[in-house]
């Protein structure tokens, strides 16, 4: 398929899986996955909905998706997940929805994510940009971090002690509503301490597409499609990720806060 093609076919996709969600929306109870994180019969039902779409538009593709659904195929892998924030979805808010991205040869080529309650709709692909709606957007790095400003972080983030961020912290229950708000530049600064590609795949090319980066805890580049899954990740600008990766704080803290994500947030 073109690259021009991959918004048309994504886009309805993903709403009418955001719309089957909907159809779940305060009616499902959490259950544990062997990992500590939450599943619900909304998330099967999506991913059932999602893999069953795309085997039937991307033929030859792969497909890996956070429940167990998948295919196999030569021509690139889907990774997929259902519902990112499902912890926020069962507590009635609105920053979660199915997202997904795609890999070949090792680069990630397209992500999308969609917020049915939010209505928005984010996609990012490689050489032709990354979009909030029809907004196209572009990275503008900040001098020097303000009180407005925010850091979107994990649920349990405060449990590490202090965070040497002027402004706010947020969290919004979704990595995928984290990286694309940074994107956006409606926050500063993300940090993601855990993830999978399904996660964080289209965040990372809507970062890399607008114009902002991706750090690990030391402040290296990092990019998610070659990297091992779940190295603790920062997102944003140099000048607003230096707060966090300065005298070695980033580096101290987030593997505790790995550990203390066990239990299921996002």
């Amino acid at each position: 398929m073109p690259s021009e093609g991959f918004r048309p076919v994504l886009e309805p996709i993903l709403r009418s899986a955001g719309d089957l969600a909907l159809q779940y929306f305060g009616q499902v109870t959490a259950e544990w996955k062997r990992d500590g994180s939450v599943v619900t019969r909304a998330d099967r039902a999506v991913e059932d909905f999602l893999v069953d779409q795309l085997k039937r538009r991307f033929r030859g593709y792969a497909i890996v998706s956070e429940e167990g659904g998948h295919a196999d195929g030569d021509q690139g892998t889907w990774h997929v997940d259902p519902i990112d924030g499902t912890s926020s979805f069962l507590e009635g808010l609105a920053h979660w929805g199915p997202t997904l991205c795609l890999v070949r040869d090792d680069q990630l080529v397209v992500g999308a994510f969609w917020q049915p309650r939010l209505k928005e709709f984010w996609f990012a692909e490689r050489g032709a940009g990354a979009w909030r709606c029809d907004v196209r957007l572009k990275a503008s790095d900040l001098a020097r971090p303000q009180r407005e400003q925010t850091l979107c972080a994990p649920s349990r983030f405060h449990l590490a002690g202090p965070v040497p961020w002027p402004g706010k912290v947020r969290a919004l229950g979704s990595s995928a509503a984290h990286l694309a708000l940074v994107a956006s530049g409606s926050a500063a600064v993300a940090v993601v301490p855990e993830w999978a590609l399904w996660d964080v795949g289209c965040g990372a090319l809507l970062l890399e597409e607008s114009g902002y980066s991706l750090f690990d805890a030391k402040g290296d580049p990092v990019d998610v499609a070659r990297c091992p899954p779940g190295l603790p990740l920062v997102a944003g600008g140099p000048n607003a990720v230096q707060h966090l990766i300065r005298d070695g704080w980033a580096e101290r803290v987030l593997s505790p806060v790995r550990l203390m994500r066990r239990g299921g947030d996002e």
